[in-house]
């Protein structure tokens, strides 16, 4: 009998240990996200990257795919943005992102450090100047921040806020 309750006491104080599912994430304060954003920093980007892709060579098929709510081709991902402009990263070198005006035009050119959250990007302008740093948490949330160090935006899932929690745009 003693073998049985011990059994039993055993079961039930284990069982609830069974069901326990750890979750994984990484949680920043904005300030933490600042700090980790900000080590390393690139602040320049090489000529020849900006040099290659001033205008988007696939502007004509990008614009029927984005019209046709394509987000990836065999060769590439697309991002569109409310605002009209959109982003295309090639699958043959996932560090670059580049951010084109409606027209085709480079808007800005990102460079990921890695392809493992968390994981960030650096962003600059048509003609390589620094521009922002995002901090990507995982694939739904996102830390955007000024060269000064402000807190630009905050993006969950594919909705942007500013640093007040007003709703600041959508990408899809």
């Amino acid at each position: 009998m003693k073998k049985i309750i011990t059994l039993l006491l055993f079961l039930c104080l284990t069982l609830p240990l069974f069901g326990f599912t750890l979750k994984g994430g990484v949680t920043y304060t904005v300030e933490q996200a600042r700090k980790e954003a900000f080590a390393n920093v690139e602040y320049t980007l090489p000529k020849h990257i900006i040099k290659a892709n001033r205008t988007d060579p696939n502007y004509k098929q990008n614009q029927t795919l984005i019209k046709n709510g394509v987000k990836e081709t065999s060769d590439r991902y697309i991002t569109y943005f409310s605002d009209g402009g959109y982003g295309i990263v090639y699958k043959n070198n996932l560090y670059y992102e580049f951010y084109y005006k409606e027209n085709g035009k480079i808007n800005a050119i990102g460079k990921r450090v890695g392809l493992n959250f968390p994981t960030k990007s650096y962003k600059y302008d048509a003609d390589g100047k620094f521009l922002s740093v995002t901090l990507y948490l995982d694939k739904d949330t996102a830390y955007n921040f000024e060269v000064d160090g402000t807190l630009r935006s905050y993006w969950i899932k594919n909705k942007g806020y500013d640093k007040n929690g007003k709703f600041i745009g959508s990408m899809y």
